[in-house]
């Protein structure tokens, strides 16, 4: 039994290594373009997002980052406060290359945690090479997450901070 016991703590070791080298991007993302560009987003976005979800999917077009933004309807406390994001698919150029999505969480009634949602919605795209998923909280810290994480304290657990959009850089 003994024996049985010190193999669990190191199969919890081994996924927590498989996990964070899943989480590294593969070769020829262009990791710190779309991490700057998703900083402006944020600069921009964040501020405006008061009451309501704003999201982005970060795509490449023609050699150039670009987002294709949506907004959602104004948030109320106790209740869920998504954004549509098949508003944001639409706006995609055709050919375009997606690199990710970002989204807001609202000062005024949103959360410091990811939702299941929030989660669902990168897991489902967790197989776009380069695919890279970031968001908002209410207080303006700003986070990427890895897309292959399915649960919230998952995906909490293993969020990188890249910033706050309230604080000059």
């Amino acid at each position: 039994m003994k024996g049985r016991t010190a193999v669990i703590p190191v199969l919890m070791l081994l996924h927590g290594i498989a996990y964070r080298c899943h989480a590294q991007e593969p070769p020829g993302c262009p990791r710190s373009e779309v991490e700057a560009y998703v900083l402006e987003q944020f600069r921009i976005y964040g501020p405006l997002s008061k009451d309501r979800e704003y999201f982005g999917f970060v795509y490449r077009s023609d050699g150039v980052i670009g987002s294709a933004v949506t907004r959602g309807g104004i948030c109320r406390r106790m209740q869920p406060c998504e954004v549509n994001s098949r508003r944001a698919a639409s706006q995609i150029p055709p050919g375009a290359k997606v690199l990710g999505e970002w989204h807001t969480h609202p000062r005024a009634t949103g959360s410091l945690q990811l939702s299941p949602a929030d989660v669902r919605g990168a897991h489902a795209n967790r197989h776009i090479r380069c695919y890279r998923a970031f968001f908002s909280t209410a207080n303006g810290e700003i986070l990427s997450w890895d897309s292959a994480a399915a649960v919230v304290a998952t995906a909490m657990a293993n969020a990188i901070r890249l910033g706050n959009y309230r604080r000059s850089p």
